[in-house]
């Protein structure tokens, strides 16, 4: 389905900003506990849904987005330059892998203001690199995150539970019904089979007892 879009209509030049809004869980188990950061490659900040972004203009890149109709897998880096080493701290001193990280665009008109914006991007941090760039006495950062799509982490899902006790008892530490687990780790079993004391008594000797009797029988034939 096409989306119009008035701020591109009739116009020969379309001017659209990429805006970035990146959710930190502070605590895996407590998702109110949250930290989030708006910033945009626009040149002056913008409101958005009652949240401003941050203008960082061409300080921030935004790789590109897959434009299939249906949904697809898909990953981007997102980087971000001139960045001091205090500001370093948001990445290395925050739980940055496993964020959440929306990305818009926003287009502009012929009267420079900002009309609608489009969630172009939806997914999750899964890695970050910080590159250095010394000039002089003076350091440059470059932080760039990689963010994979939700569809990607959903195929890369592993569902259910292990069949140890740790991994049984997460949901209810009451739960017994892995705790011999480890007692029976690499025993065979004939399942389906009856046993019995004699037969378990017999078990891998069996062959022995098996000749000893046909001997027998074979020295009454005979006589």
């Amino acid at each position: 389905m096409s989306q119009n879009i008035p701020q591109v209509q009739n116009t020969g030049a379309i001017k659209s900003a990429e805006f970035v809004k990146l959710t930190i869980f502070n605590e895996f188990s407590n998702s109110a506990n949250v930290t989030t950061h708006t910033f945009s490659s626009a040149y002056r900040n913008e409101t958005i849904d009652g949240a401003e972004y941050l203008a960082l203009g061409g300080l921030l890149s935004v790789g590109s987005q897959n434009r299939d109709l249906r949904v697809t897998a898909g990953d981007t880096n997102i980087s971000l330059s001139g960045v001091s080493g205090n500001n370093i701290q948001i990445v290395l001193d925050t739980k940055i892998r496993g964020s959440e990280v929306e990305v818009w665009r926003g287009f502009y008109d012929d009267n420079d203001q900002l009309g609608d914006s489009y969630l172009r991007f939806t997914g999750v941090i899964t890695n970050y690199t910080i590159q250095e760039e010394r000039t002089d006495n003076n350091d440059n950062f470059i932080v760039t995150v990689s963010a994979s799509s939700y569809k990607t982490v959903l195929s890369n899902r592993i569902a259910g539970r292990k069949t140890n006790e740790e991994s049984w008892k997460v949901f209810d530490p009451l739960d017994t019904s892995m705790d011999n687990v480890y007692s029976i780790a690499g025993v065979q079993f004939d399942f389906g089979k009856e046993v019995t004391a004699s037969s378990g008594g017999r078990g891998r000797g069996g062959g022995g007892g098996g000749g000893g009797g046909g001997g027998d029988q074979r020295r009454q034939e005979q006589r």
